[in-house]
């Protein structure tokens, strides 16, 4: 495995145990979207869709149509759902590769009707209301209006409505996921009232309202970060919830030195050696994913042992003190994300030191950065 500067392994096992929780969790009529968006958070789209559509999900959600469209390539069959916002010149391909996309207003309804009548399909779509986020999403009001006129057109077909959770994976903000979950209700109640339609697809949970609301689900979810063991807010807090992390993130010794006290470390001497000082020299730096803001406050794990990263992190490279781990030689085995030994090191914990989702960390995975599954 060593042969690599530096790689992820990606455990294929813990995430269909972490699919298996989230079937445990809802009702076995609830259908399951999982979330791959963002190349499955940085943990390689292709092979966790095609081991979570093995192991019980009903489709995929990603964030455009260039992501959908890679799935397609790799031959999977599944609906593909885009859960962000789509341009017109995407049309075409989306209704080629038969691709599900989201609306949050009139705007291309029109253009895709007259598309999908060219190519002699029906586009299922989905209609985005916002509750509460204020990013995506027709306002309630124009969400009934938007369903009105969807129904005008022969090739269109409304297939799902959604809107999406701004606080739920914090179990603190109970009383505002609610409140959004209330409203999206009573749109969903007044949609289908006003145009006499069934919609079949309802859905507006994500990872965290799985968890913190789990009676009011409707019947369709969408996990993400719990599916790779990533906790996005404080879902730890609450006891049932057993994640298991995906992504390890492993790279190796390239040289060792020993330098005195006084000697600067790193661009800009923004690190002094306080003692005489062995560092270890690390292939992975902020080009691989590995954040800057990681510098003279981050650390990595050696031979199951803390050691600290000192001096700024660079493109290439990062810098670590090894002084007080005994007998570290070039091509030992370094983890920066995941276990070694006793200890762990976790997306969160990277997060909270530089201020950021602990997306923010596997998201930002270089393609230096190999994935290897297991």
């Amino acid at each position: 495995m060593k042969k690599y500067r530096v790689w992820a392994e990606v455990n294929l096992q813990a995430l269909t145990q972490n699919l298996k929780q989230v079937r445990e969790k809802v009702n076995q009529e609830i259908k399951i979207l999982v979330v791959v968006k963002a190349d499955a958070y940085g943990h390689g789209a292709v092979p966790i869709a095609k081991t979570a559509l093995e192991y019980g999900a009903d489709m995929l959600g990603v964030g455009d149509s260039t992501e959908a469209i890679e799935l397609r390539q790799a031959g999977i069959l599944a609906p593909i759902i885009v859960l962000g916002s789509i341009i017109e010149e995407e049309i075409g391909w989306i209704i080629s590769y038969e691709i599900t996309p989201t609306i949050h207003s009139l705007d291309l309804l029109s253009r895709l009707n007259e598309e999908a009548r060219r190519q002699e399909k029906r586009l299922k779509i989905h209609l985005k209301v916002d509750t509460g986020l204020s990013r995506l999403g027709a306002s309630p009001k124009r969400a009934i209006e938007i369903a009105k006129k969807i129904i005008t057109f022969p090739h269109l077909e409304l297939e799902g409505i959604c809107s999406h959770h701004s606080c739920s994976f914090n179990p603190d903000e109970a009383d505002f996921t609610a409140k959004q979950t209330a409203l999206f209700s009573e749109v969903v109640n007044e949609v289908e009232n006003k145009t006499g339609l069934k919609i079949p697809l309802k859905h507006i949970a994500s990872s965290g309202a799985i968890y913190t609301h789990p009676d009011n689900l409707f019947n369709l979810v969408r996990p993400g970060g719990v599916l790779y063991g990533i906790d996005p807010g404080q879902l730890r807090k609450i006891g049932s919830i057993k994640f298991n992390p995906v992504l390890t993130l492993k790279s190796q010794v390239t040289f060792l030195k020993t330098v005195p006290t006084g000697t600067p470390v790193g661009y800009g001497r923004t690190y002094i050696t306080s003692k005489r000082t062995k560092i270890a020299t690390i292939p992975v730096g902020y080009n691989d994913g590995y954040p800057y803001h990681l510098s003279n406050k981050g650390y990595v794990l050696i031979q199951g042992k803390k050691a600290p990263v000192i001096g700024t992190v660079t493109m290439d490279y990062i810098m670590a003190d090894v002084t007080q781990i005994q007998g570290v030689q070039p091509g030992d085995e370094v983890v920066l994300i995941g276990r070694q030994g006793d200890e762990i090191i976790t997306t969160e914990e990277l997060g909270v030191l530089i201020g950021a989702s602990p997306y923010v960390i596997t998201c930002g995975l270089g393609k230096r950065v190999r994935r290897v599954y297991v």
